[in-house]
């Protein structure tokens, strides 16, 4: 995939991810973490973009916490992939801090400077 490729998609799941946040919340945050982790794979005109991935991993975390969470009914994820993301069957915002610790600590740490 060409860096136009990657940017074309990305931008095709930002645009989902916005119309999602205003119908589904759920589905926003499971759109969330697939740009998280494609952020964080893929590189941008040679660069990869850990900051930009640990925001919207802090976006799916954040939309997770405002969601019901007692039973596994109401993690459980709606897709079984985003974006050619593979999305937890359940997911969780411990889910997003465990497997997005990474990128998590990198925004964090850039917030500090």
């Amino acid at each position: 995939m060409t860096a136009v490729d990657v940017r074309a998609s990305l931008s095709s799941l930002e645009a989902m991810f916005h119309q999602e946040v205003q119908l589904d919340r759920r589905a926003a945050a499971e759109t969330a973490f697939a740009l998280s982790v494609r952020y964080r794979r893929e590189d941008i005109d040679g660069v990869r973009q850990f900051g930009t991935a640990g925001e919207w991993a802090r976006t799916a975390a954040h939309l997770l916490d405002q969601l019901p969470a007692d039973t596994p009914e109401q993690v459980a994820s709606t897709r079984r992939a985003v974006g050619g993301v593979e999305i937890p069957e359940l997911l969780h915002s411990g889910v997003v801090w465990h497997r997005l610790a990474d990128v998590l600590i990198f925004c964090e740490v850039e917030d500090e400077h």
